[in-house]
């Protein structure tokens, strides 16, 4: 009877299936490739059955891999539930967090609430990387994070995995910036000649722009895109166009840039915290989503 797969060695697997290459999970995990490749050579052993292909550029799971990378990831979620479980008898909030987060909710959200529990909870270990919410719900899924931060606009529906549970943290208006100020009560259809400089139509608030001009009743004149929210509010400072932005993504105060809410037509987004369903009562991820909820943005 051979015995049962070790389980640090299946998480390498799943960082080693995850990034495509030994030095990549060695990298995810503060270690060196030949330690990786050492502790999946030990695991090959362990289960009987080649687990990799090595290719002149990285590796690749063999079909056997396949099935234990994703075994692997279950088991990943069922030993952070159980951490979870056990912080619950804990009175003391420590433990490590891992956060994947929009940039403008990581610089607005993120660090003031980190730093309020740094204060007041100083066993709490946080790591954030910042990316694009199809990554973030990605590392959540693969048990690489414990909270995903991603923003949803309204008319961009976004796909959510399944045994998931989402909070919203925050909820905001859309601006209107440009290089001039706007009249009172100005309208989007007051800017259907305007330029405007927005993000690409396949992101959710290029989407969601573009669906509210439409609505009433012009297509945009795009000059600029970007997914650089910050690189836009520089567009329209240097005159080359107006936009409709989240408040949060834009310096309000930088020189040349007035903003206001357009009359009749608001546009929202809410940024929500996402974890995994059945570690939505861990006391360490309630306590940080309750301080995202109460972090100043003013």
């Amino acid at each position: 009877m051979r015995d049962l797969p070790d389980p640090t060695r299946l998480r390498l697997l799943v960082d080693v299936a995850h990034h495509g290459s030994i030095a990549g999970a060695a990298r995810a995990n503060a270690i060196t490739p030949s330690a990786v490749s050492q502790q999946l050579t030990t695991l090959e052993r362990e289960c009987g059955v080649p687990l990799l292909e090595r290719l002149p550029r990285g590796v690749a799971l063999t079909a056997a891999g396949e099935v234990l990378a994703e075994r692997g990831r279950a088991l990943v979620r069922l030993l952070e539930a159980t951490r979870g479980d056990i912080d619950g008898f804990d009175d003391a909030l420590v433990g490590r967090i891992r956060i994947g987060s929009i940039s403008s909710a990581a610089q607005s959200l993120v660090l003031p609430a980190l730093a309020r529990l740094a204060d007041e909870h100083p066993g709490v270990d946080a790591t954030v990387t910042v990316a694009e919410p199809q990554t973030s719900l990605r590392g959540l899924h693969e048990g690489r994070l414990d909270l995903a931060l991603v923003d949803v606009y309204e008319h961009a529906p976004m796909a959510m995995p399944s045994r998931v549970t989402a909070t919203t943290v925050h909820r905001e208006p859309l601006v209107l910036i440009g290089r001039e100020r706007f009249r009172p009560s100005v309208t989007l259809a007051d800017l259907a000649e305007e330029r405007w400089v927005m993000p690409p139509a396949e992101a959710a608030c290029g989407q969601a722009v573009r669906y509210a001009c439409r609505q009433a009743g012009f297509e945009p004149q795009v000059r600029w895109e970007t997914d650089d929210l910050q690189l836009l509010s520089t567009a329209v400072a240097a005159g080359q166009g107006v936009t409709l932005l989240p408040r949060l993504a834009i310096d309000v105060d930088r020189p040349g840039l007035h903003t206001a809410v357009p009359d009749g037509a608001t546009l929202n987004r809410e940024i929500r915290a996402v974890v995994r369903a059945g570690e939505r009562d861990r006391p360490l991820l309630r306590a940080v989503t309750a301080a995202l909820q109460t972090a100043p943005t003013d």
